[in-house]
């Protein structure tokens, strides 16, 4: 099953698609790496550029995978109207967790404690990377579970 949605994902409105969700998940990180760094100029004076590099190519690396994640998604649902568990819930708990960990942490305490929460933010060095290394992980294990999903989708066979 996944070959024929490989297949399908290399047609003009699936590569739109593919594109435009890679547009939109690689600016959510970006706004996250600016919400807790200001920005990259400012990462680049406080980290280096190998840091700022570094985590300008995990955000590439998350957009690309979450992007296939969601395409492959809903090919797969179109083809067979039956959805991976976790195919587009992945890269959005992803995003939360950024949002939580390595994104506007004072937006967050904020948030918290007005609903009773209460706790203390830990800000880790080189703007946060180890965050984005568990986000990267989160998002590399789901991509295996979709890719694994799809490749063992079963159709209904209906009798005629």
């Amino acid at each position: 099953m996944l070959a024929i949605v490989m297949k399908q994902a290399k047609q003009r409105n699936n590569v739109i698609l593919f594109l435009a969700l890679f547009v939109l998940f690689l600016g959510l990180y970006i706004f996250l790496d600016f919400e807790g760094n200001t920005n990259y100029t400012v990462m680049t004076d406080n980290f280096g550029i190998g840091i700022v590099l570094l985590h300008i190519l995990i955000n590439i690396i998350i957009g690309v995978l979450s992007s296939i994640m969601v395409t492959f998604s809903i090919i797969n649902y179109r083809l067979t109207k039956v959805e991976p568990t976790g195919s587009n819930a992945i890269p959005f708990i992803t995003f939360i967790f950024g949002v939580l960990t390595f994104g506007c942490t004072s937006c967050v305490v904020a948030f918290l404690s007005a609903v009773g929460i209460a706790f203390t933010p830990i800000v880790l060095p080189s703007g946060n990377l180890i965050w984005k290394l568990v986000a990267l992980g989160f998002v590399t294990l789901g991509f295996m579970w979709i890719m694994y999903s799809i490749q063992h989708t079963k159709c209904k066979i209906k009798k005629v």
